[in-house]
């Protein structure tokens, strides 16, 4: 065979930036692909079979970084549910000092978690066009002055009024933290990287009540919003140095350095540390500047949001996943009242209460995060082995991910809804407090093993939005949060916790056969879905 042939002198490199540093721009957005040494000419009728073939890389982020992004950004989601909750074991003091009632202050309660679904909304599908970093910016700074407003006021409506600010201004780290994930590891990686992100979300409820106990004890209810003052200026300062830009409509794989205004200091000290060395940097200027050419920031908008609540499969997950939230907010909200009424505990002590459900939080997510791999790996192996990576995403559409995900999640959320039920029982019959605190740790296991694998499954389900995904899935269980606090109380002192309790855990056991359509009808309904979006594109 004769050999290509080519000029003398250097040889042309004749890829475009674009090409080069990870990403291709097209109509269709910014598509990852892998950089290509210089290669002479090969007759168009002759393959290569003898080469090896190189995989696609879906991250250009070492295993270090991908760990500091997500424990970050787990870190940063874990003000939105703190916020909410880390107040309840003052909820009598607040209500004495403003001379309130608690029906008045549980409403500050149910203002916050409407918020906290409709600030998502519009946050999650900016995060998907303009990055993740910019938002995490203006959310860490509106919280910032809602805290020091909180802590300064002393009047009830001021207090809602700020309560709603402080909820507007932090709900969206939670979509943030899991659009992170989704950025920077694969599906089949996913569950225990995804459980650490979700760790924070999970962890607020939790915790959240015993440090507001202690805090609310030695220092005064205000000092709660003093200390989530200071803390979250400690995490929007690191942002603000370190934090990298993940969205992958932005730098694809990690390899496209961002725009000017939206790097990091660890962005600018690389890029003045390559200057200093000689190294020529137009061609990534370049790519920068045809990056900002092909990018159009729009307003946010709620309606690509609100279009996933009736689309198939994700609607019914989400519908599914929002009832097992309100579930067990109808848990952790109702706490102060009834312990404080049976076991006649103060506001220290009722903080401490919520220590077995964040033991139980924090051993399910990590427990469960290999076991969500395990079963990925094997439904891949029954399947003729792990999804490929195409177009910079690990390509889903014929592999049946919603059984991968649900042959857990389904025995999770019956056995938490069972735990619910007793538990209510134990309350009605004023057992002893290990009993009822042994239930709240079953109760904080198996909801959170039930809520991070349909997280998990609302992301894979729409991969290349999953800020938006999540700010779905944050305004369903939000609302549906909102009406189990508020409707929780009333509900107790009319028919008892033993009934309560029972009614509650029936609503969460009877949305079971939304999950099994799912499980059943699931992969034919995306693979549809997916068919009609490209038909659209087309067209």
């Amino acid at each position: 065979m004769p050999r290509p042939t080519r000029s003398p002198g250097k040889v042309r490199n004749t890829e475009t930036p674009s090409k080069r540093y990870g990403a291709e721009i097209n109509g269709k957005g910014i598509q990852p692909a892998l950089p290509k040494a210089t290669e002479t000419v090969q007759p168009a009728e002759e393959s290569t079979p003898l080469l090896p073939k190189i995989k696609e890389k879906y991250s250009s982020f070492s295993t270090a970084q991908k760990s500091f992004i997500i424990f970050l950004a787990a870190f940063a989601s874990t003000f939105s549910p703190l916020s909410s909750n880390i107040y309840y074991p003052a909820i009598n003091s607040i209500a004495s000092d403003l001379r309130v009632t608690p029906s008045m202050m549980n409403f500050t309660i149910t203002a916050y978690m409407i918020f906290q679904g409709l600030a998502p909304t519009f946050m999650g599908n900016l995060s998907d066009t303009a990055g993740r970093r910019p938002v995490y910016v203006l959310c860490f700074s509106v919280y910032l002055c809602a805290n020091i407003g909180l802590a300064i006021q002393r009047n009830y409506w001021v207090l809602l009024a700020f309560r709603a600010l402080q909820s507007t201004g932090i709900s969206a780290t939670i979509a943030l933290s899991n659009a992170v994930a989704a950025d920077t590891v694969t599906s089949a990686e996913r569950g225990t990287y995804l459980g650490i992100a979700s760790l924070g979300s999970i962890l607020g409820p939790a915790l959240g009540p015993t440090l507001g106990g202690l805090i609310s004890e030695y220092w005064g209810w205000y000092g709660i919003f003093w200390v989530l003052a200071i803390a979250s200026g400690c995490v929007f300062t690191a942002i603000l140095l370190f934090y990298p830009e993940t969205c992958r409509q932005i730098v694809g794989n990690g390899s496209i350095p961002p725009p000017s205004w939206n790097r990091s200091l660890l962005n600018i000290m690389s890029e003045h540390r390559k200057r200093k060395q000689g190294i020529d940097m137009a061609e990534e200027y370049a790519l920068r500047e045809e990056l900002l050419q092909k990018r159009r920031i729009r307003f946010p908008n709620p309606l690509t949001t609100l279009r996933l609540l009736f689309e198939l499969p994700t609607s019914l997950i989400l519908l599914a996943n929002g009832i097992s939230y309100g579930a067990y907010y109808t848990v952790t909200s109702g706490v102060p009242a009834q312990f404080a009424e049976i076991y006649g505990l103060n506001d220290l002590q009722l903080g401490l209460t919520y220590i077995p459900i964040g033991l139980g939080t924090v051993i399910s997510s990590f427990t469960n995060g290999w076991a969500i791999d395990w079963n990925f790996q094997r439904i891949a192996a029954q399947n003729g082995g792990m999804p490929p990576i195409k177009k910079g995403k690990q390509d889903l559409s014929d592999f049946p991910i919603e059984r991968a995900r649900l042959q857990l999640a389904v025995p999770a959320a019956v056995t938490a809804a069972t735990s619910i039920a007793v538990y209510g029982w134990l309350l009605h019959y004023e057992a002893p407090l290990k009993f009822s605190i042994a239930l709240l740790f079953l109760i904080g296991y198996f909801m959170t093993a039930t809520y991070n694998i349909m997280n998990l499954l609302i992301v894979d389900l729409n991969y290349d939005t999953p800020a938006t995904a999540t700010a779905a899935n944050n305004l369903v269980r939000c609302f549906i949060g909102a009406a189990s606090t508020a409707g929780i109380i009333p509900l107790l002192n009319l028919i008892g916790r033993g009934r309560s309790y029972t009614i509650v855990a029936g609503i969460w056991t009877g949305a079971t056969p939304l999950s099994m359509l799912v499980y059943w009808f699931g992969m034919q309904w995306r693979q549809e879905r997916n068919a009609k979006k490209a038909e659209n594109v087309e067209t």
